[in-house]
């Protein structure tokens, strides 16, 4: 048997749009089994996490598709700031793919801080004082995220696969 060295000298992975959004469907989809089993409560940590996980792969998709960042563009520019790539795909046309209301931007301003921190899914002190109190008393947060996700999971599909 011959003995074999291998070294592998900097890879990168390259992220297109295509990988994105089946990425970011995998994560609705989720979300969407999690919301079947639900009884509608107004705060579900894991829910929400999948749910903004999926837009911001969405977002990424969509700023792919117009920009054409690289995977570490999105890192340094973006990381995990739902406000910052919707704030930056408003500004690039979104609302060709998807409806821009007040109440999304309330939803995403709302949530965007806690996810970028991921405090949906280490929960502490400052959630049980503040962010989940704030969660449940706006009872529409999970269902405006859904429906957001839906719209731009069906609207992006087409263009995105077309330009990859």
């Amino acid at each position: 048997m011959a003995n074999l060295n291998i070294q592998v000298n900097g890879v990168t992975v390259v992220m297109t749009g295509i990988e994105f959004l089946n990425y970011a469907r995998r994560f609705l989809d989720a979300a969407e089994a999690l919301h079947q089993d639900s009884y509608k409560v107004p705060y579900d940590a894991v829910q929400l996490h999948l749910l903004c996980q999926s837009l911001e792969l969405h977002l990424k998709a969509f700023i792919w598709l117009i920009d054409r960042h690289t995977r570490d563009k999105f890192r340094s520019k973006y990381g995990h700031d739902l406000v910052k790539l919707w704030e930056h795909s408003k500004s690039r046309g979104i609302r060709e793919f998807c409806a821009i209301t007040p109440l999304r931007d309330e939803v995403i301003g709302l949530v965007g801080p806690y996810y970028k921190n991921r405090k949906f899914i280490y929960a502490d002190i400052s959630m049980l004082v503040d962010g989940i109190p704030k969660l449940r008393n706006n009872t529409r947060v999970l269902t405006s995220l859904r429906k957001l996700c839906k719209q731009l999971q069906k609207s992006l599909k087409a263009p995105v696969f077309e330009a990859s």
